[in-house]
């Protein structure tokens, strides 16, 4: 760059108005055409970075989709655990205080229904072997 400097500095030095003018001229000009080129090239820059952003946000909500979604995985599941451990527990006080109470359970009711199913067979079984004794005996008595 140096080299550069000292060649434009004697040019500068050495050159009448005349080739001064035409140095301004083409800095001008050189300063025109840097401008058109950053603005093609900015152009250029800025439609690659907005299709760069557009793939990105492409790929964030991705991940973000599946994030929410594992996450809300978790948390139902934990939330139906948590449900789960609570009706248990209070099934478990309720068992016990209904116990205290002296009141049966379902399951102390359903032995006792089989208990009856059992006892009411017996009974028409034994009916039916009872009335025809009496039958016969009511007629001898006659």
């Amino acid at each position: 760059m140096t080299g550069l400097k000292k060649t434009v500095d004697k040019k500068l030095k050495v050159a009448p108005s005349k080739d001064l003018r035409k140095y301004t001229q083409q800095i001008w000009l050189a300063g025109l055409g840097a401008f058109a080129r950053a603005e093609e090239e900015g152009g250029k820059l800025f439609d690659n970075l907005v299709k760069i952003g557009e793939d990105l946000e492409v790929k964030t909500r991705e991940i973000a989709d599946n994030t929410v979604g594992e996450v809300r995985g978790r948390v139902l599941e934990k939330a139906t655990d948590t449900r789960e451990r609570v009706e248990r527990a209070f099934d478990d006080r309720i068992t016990t205080a209904l116990t205290r109470l002296g009141i049966p359970s379902q399951r102390d009711m359903d032995q006792i229904n089989n208990r009856l199913d059992t006892l009411t067979e017996l009974m028409q079984e034994l009916s039916r072997h009872i009335r025809p004794a009496e039958t016969s005996s009511k007629k001898e008595g006659k």
